[in-house]
């Protein structure tokens, strides 16, 4: 193993989604078909030295490959010539690849995420493969309702994790839940990066009565069980600041709801903002609202938290996993909005993220846990592994 890779790089493919920040940053007024912001790919980017890493996204916008270089990382915009993937449930999708992975020759392909093509496509093109585990639409289907389409996707999941060769997944959580679906016995809970700009920036001095809402809105992400219970705490003082898109029904409705609300006048809508806006938004706010109702992560809540933030949220899946483990912020009965009232104004009442013990574990303990150097040490170690068997 110590002599796979003496005198050269180790050299990774990635199949995943183009996230928006990369295509509006290098192709600026373009839609490359750019749907999810994929933030926690580029949390791992600059890739260390001694990785060579090529991102390939799949695309159906134009008809040849597109390669460029961003933050270190080679991305490879790979057409998809078929519609209608899903109901082939994204088994010929790889076909699309396989030129590609001709060329670069990888030592390990890993696909990131299993509620699309790139779990699929990574298991097809090479025997070692990785999967990632990012949502888990089987999971998610006992507790939220999903669209019927969703029923091919949870199929489709299902048919990866039992033939992946290896199964990553960002926490205890997300690996447990996903164990039933899992043949393999290499599994790995390696956690996701978040972006530096969240781990640098000054976090809030928890001063600022604005709370944060930031994730899609949707019932899954729990907006309308947010709003609802900054309603009924009755905090005059306090501004909600919501900050996601959504479907054009439901971002009707919410701003329907600011409109009729009592609290009109206090609830402000961002339907997107850039890194760096969120990251002053954070530094503006001292509590994070998230009632999600299922979630592997999310992302949101962990840069929040790096960025000091209080979050409040249902006790269930990723965010009890985190606020247990970093023992910062307050979980509600799950799926309790009485309780989510009542565990929002006693948070605001007690105002523990100013005491300097907890305020220290935002230094101590979180941003080091969401490091980008750390984790690549890790991957490297499980890609090593997975090239040496």
């Amino acid at each position: 193993e110590n002599n796979l890779f003496v005198g050269r790089p180790l050299k990774v493919l990635w199949i995943c989604g183009l996230p928006f920040q990369v295509q509006r940053e290098v192709f600026p007024g373009e839609d490359l078909g750019a749907y999810a912001d994929w933030s926690w790919i580029l949390g791992h980017l600059p890739p260390p030295p001694d990785v060579e890493l090529h991102i390939a996204c799949g695309h159906r916008k134009h008809a040849r490959l597109r390669t460029f270089h961003y933050q270190g990382a080679a991305f490879h915009l790979v057409p998809l010539k078929i519609r209608a993937r899903i109901f082939f449930l994204f088994q010929l999708d790889w076909l699309f690849f396989r030129e590609l992975v001709r060329q670069l020759q990888p030592d390990v392909i890993h696909g990131w995420g299993t509620e699309d093509s790139h779990a699929i496509s990574a298991i097809r093109l090479a025997r070692r493969n990785v999967v990632e585990v990012q949502g888990n639409i089987n999971e998610y289907r006992r507790r939220v309702g999903m669209p019927w389409l969703s029923l091919l996707c949870a199929w489709s999941e299902r048919l990866a994790l039992k033939r992946a060769f290896c199964v990553a997944a960002e926490n205890d959580y997300s690996l447990q839940s996903a164990l039933p679906m899992i043949r393999t016995k290499r599994t790995y809970a390696i956690e996701h990066p978040i972006r530096p700009d969240f781990l640098t920036a000054p976090p809030t001095d928890g001063v600022s009565r604005q709370i944060l809402f930031l994730g899609r809105i949707e019932e899954r992400k729990g907006i309308w069980d947010a709003l609802e219970a900054f309603e009924k705490a009755g905090l005059p003082d306090w501004k909600l600041a919501v900050v996601g898109s959504g479907t054009p029904a439901d971002v009707a409705r919410l701003k329907q709801w600011t409109d009729s609300s009592p609290c009109k006048g206090r609830v402000t809508h961002y339907p997107r903002l850039a890194p760096s806006e969120i990251v002053t938004l954070m530094q503006q706010s001292s509590v994070f609202l998230l009632p999600t109702r299922i979630d592997t992560g999310p992302t949101a809540l962990k840069e929040s938290m790096a960025m000091g933030l209080w979050p409040v949220c249902y006790d269930n899946s990723g965010p009890g996993h985190y606020i247990r483990k970093f023992n910062f912020g307050n979980l509600a009965e799950d799926l309790s909005v009485e309780s989510l009232t009542r565990t929002l104004k006693r948070a605001i009442e007690t105002r523990e993220w100013i005491q300097p013990e907890k305020r220290s574990i935002i230094a101590s303990q979180i941003r080091p846990s969401f490091d980008r150097n750390h984790i690549w040490s890790r991957l490297i170690a499980m890609y090593r592994r997975v090239c040496s068997d």
